[in-house]
């Protein structure tokens, strides 16, 4: 039976995750503040969606830049 990937939710050390290079949207400044106070007011509520690169031996992003970016940003505060 088929078992699909979103059932096999990791936690995986941010060191190990690496942004792609083609998300092709931005972001404004306000909303990514508003981004920021929902994470720290909420947590994250939904996972960094990501596959795993062997030769690189890093996960590379597929969803979720923005909530990655603000973990970079901001790690000291939340």
């Amino acid at each position: 039976m088929f078992k699909s990937p979103v059932y096999d939710i990791r936690a995986v050390k941010v060191s190990k995750i690496k942004a792609n290079n083609y998300s092709p949207n931005r972001v404004a400044p306000p909303e990514m503040k508003l981004l920021y106070e929902n994470i720290k007011n909420d947590g994250y509520t939904m996972p960094i969606v990501c596959y795993y690169d062997k030769k690189k031996n890093k996960y590379i992003i597929v969803d979720g830049f923005h909530r990655y970016t603000i973990m970079k940003q901001y790690k000291r505060y939340l």
